[in-house]
């Protein structure tokens, strides 16, 4: 994980509870996209072929096969941190009137 000081953190916002705040908005909007990129790959397995339970005894899991086929993502709250760092981030608050300001 890349280390980052303080000052880069509160560069834009001035504050580091705004920060924290932003970062974590932004990790949650990247956890909620790498779920839906999970629960899209998940295969579909119809009813005829799902078996009695006794059947299951005499199944071997092939664990290695199974850890090969996952993808591995990047923790959400890193890429907030990066994003964040690189100025990739745009973040606006919405005044009472309904209407954005910086």
């Amino acid at each position: 994980m890349a280390k980052y000081s303080y000052e880069e953190l509160i560069r834009r916002t001035g504050s580091i509870y705004e920060t924290v705040n932003i970062m974590s908005q932004r990790a949650r909007q990247v956890n909620d996209e790498q779920k839906a990129s999970i629960d899209a790959e998940k295969e579909y397995i119809p009813s005829s072929d799902i078996r009695d339970a006794e059947d299951f005894d005499d199944v071997e899991i092939d664990r290695e096969a199974l850890n090969r086929d996952r993808i591995k993502y990047a923790k959400p709250t890193t890429i907030a941190l990066d994003e964040l760092v690189s100025n990739q981030l745009e973040h606006y608050y919405i005044e009472p009137d309904g209407n954005p300001a910086k």
